[in-house]
């Protein structure tokens, strides 16, 4: 579990690896203002650089997914009081649209 926020675990991972940011900034296909500005939480960094992130540092792609979805999720909820039963109510609706999705027979492959 990252117990920092995303960019600063890249910042971690890129220092750790010796890489400039002018280097990682290359690999991900990125400017190097936009990896800093990740790094330094002015900007998310975008879903489909996931893969290649994990690629990079080899780490695990879906850990990396749960990751960055679930810092989505603290960043609209950490301002709210009672942030559990927002976690729970969203679980819950999530669930209903699983099963909703497979009663219609649209089965998520990617997912499941």
């Amino acid at each position: 579990m990252i117990k920092e926020t995303f960019g600063e675990y890249i910042h971690k991972l890129r220092t750790e690896a010796s890489l400039t940011l002018t280097k990682l900034a290359a690999a991900l296909d990125l400017d190097q203002s936009t990896l800093s500005k990740i790094e330094n939480g002015k900007r998310n960094i975008p879903e489909e650089i996931l893969p290649k992130l994990a690629d990079i540092f080899n780490l695990d792609v879906n850990q990396l997914e749960k990751e960055y979805f679930s810092e989505k999720i603290a960043e609209m909820i950490y301002p709210k009081e009672n942030s559990s039963e927002f976690l729970k109510l969203a679980e819950q609706k999530a669930e209903y649209k699983r099963l909703t999705n497979l009663k219609q027979g649209k089965i998520d492959f990617k997912n499941a």
